[in-house]
């Protein structure tokens, strides 16, 4: 998977790369935040960044349409078009808990996510509410019985906190 974008002033069309699929096509006025969204859902799904292509002009020379998929064609950007400061986020190489004797990866490796439910805390100095998706997750600092700790930064600002992740059902489960 992958995103393209054009790089013309005042073009907010943007393209979905999937690889063995046709790709989708968009114009939104909200492009920008639309990118940080898929990117931060494909980097705590994959540990890994989101290839993100800048493309001069309009994107439909690369574009995979119906026809290219089914000849097995995929059209991405080249490399050269690969705009590496959109790479925001650190991949977590972090060893599993050294408990686990297992070679399978134990849950509790996973990030945290809002998934069903939303975590929302109010702010009382800003009087809003502050939620998971305002932060971008560094690394894991810390691990525990109940959870793990992770190094975070706050969006749009240069200003680092440590959020503590507890697993619920563990917490049940020693009462």
């Amino acid at each position: 998977m992958a995103l393209s974008r054009s790089t013309e002033a005042n073009n907010k069309e943007f393209v979905v790369h999937v690889r063995g699929e046709y790709d989708y096509r968009f114009i939104c006025e909200l492009r920008d935040d639309m990118f940080e969204q898929i990117k931060a859902c494909y980097f705590h799904l994959m540990n890994e960044n989101l290839p993100v292509f800048g493309v001069p002009g309009k994107l439909k020379a690369h574009c995979t349409s119906k026809n290219d998929a089914k000849a097995g064609q995929d059209k991405i950007p080249p490399d050269s078009f690969r705009l590496r400061a959109e790479d925001l986020y650190e991949p977590l190489t972090d060893a599993p808990a050294a408990t686990n004797n297992s070679s399978t990866p134990d849950e509790d490796d996973e990030l945290p996510t809002a998934g069903d439910h939303r975590p929302s805390f109010v702010n009382p100095k800003l009087d809003r509410n502050v939620s998971l998706s305002d932060f971008v997750i560094k690394s894991v600092i810390g691990r525990g019985s109940f959870g793990k700790v992770f190094l975070v930064q706050k969006r749009g600002t240069n200003n680092v906190y440590a959020m503590k992740s507890l697993r619920k059902d563990v917490i049940i489960e020693y009462d």
